[in-house]
């Protein structure tokens, strides 16, 4: 029951998070209505009831029949899935007010990182707003982790995670890539420390390197090899995978000794 309701809450949040991600600096967001942005007709509950609204109006405005895309479904699934991972993994071992905690934490956490993951694959821009909130429940965490371990290396965590990104950014003049990604590696590194964190950056790296030879390979047959692609949902799929397998980047590297 509890997995249900989780799934339900996340799908729930990823609606919230899509009409963010698309009505930012776009239209006013919680001052108005949902409003169709194409032709502008005010939506209905029965419009707004994710997943089910999706597939019901078959992925189209019920007024002016332009196409929401499928990436609303995607986001809508992927937070039902995701949410009912934090109940498995965090929140079913927790005792009830800690959990209440857990879940007002790890909502913002997903929002922040689910508006700048897919503000970043419309636009290529990370909106700094969003990312100052994960920024700042990430220096919550790293008080947290500091308070149970001490020492320097919980606070050497988000500059040793950085580096190697802030490098590149320095040594190619912020060609690429943004000064965004290196920030968003900054708040990983405050979150997970040093071993976790670096998972997350080795992680990002071989899917973003994956998608782009794939896309690569596609765009050559059609005689154009640009494979620019944005950074930002990797490092976030990447965070979801060491947040819920608890892998480090020694753990890893075990894999291939």
């Amino acid at each position: 029951m509890f997995y249900f309701l989780s799934f339900l809450y996340g799908a729930a949040i990823g609606s919230f998070v899509q009409v963010v991600a698309t009505r930012l600096n776009v239209a006013p967001i919680i001052r108005s209505r949902s409003k169709c942005l194409s032709c502008g007709e005010a939506l209905r509950v029965s419009d707004l009831i994710p997943i089910f609204s999706y597939l019901f109006l078959k992925g189209k405005c019920k007024y002016c029949k332009i196409p929401y895309g499928i990436e609303t479904l995607v986001t809508e699934i992927g937070f039902g899935i995701v949410f009912m991972l934090t109940y498995h993994f965090i929140l079913a071992s927790s005792a009830p007010v800690v959990a209440i905690w857990w879940l007002v934490y790890y909502t913002l956490i997903f929002i922040s990182l689910g508006v700048v993951a897919l503000y970043d694959y419309k636009h290529s821009y990370v909106p700094i707003v969003f990312l100052g909130l994960f920024s700042f429940l990430s220096i919550i965490m790293l008080g947290i982790r500091y308070m149970h371990d001490g020492g320097s290396a919980v606070l050497l965590g988000p500059l040793v995670v950085a580096l190697p990104f802030l490098l590149i950014w320095l040594l190619t003049k912020g060609r690429a890539l943004g000064f965004g990604d290196v920030l968003l590696y900054l708040a990983v590194g405050a979150f997970f420390g040093i071993e976790q964190g670096l998972a997350v950056l080795l992680i990002s790296v071989w899917l973003g390197a994956a998608l782009g030879i794939i896309i690569y390979l596609q765009r050559r047959k059609k005689h154009n090899t640009n494979t620019a692609i944005p950074f930002v949902p990797f490092i976030v799929a990447a965070f979801l995978i060491v947040l819920f397998t608890d892998i480090g980047i020694f753990s890893i590297a075990s894999l291939f000794a």
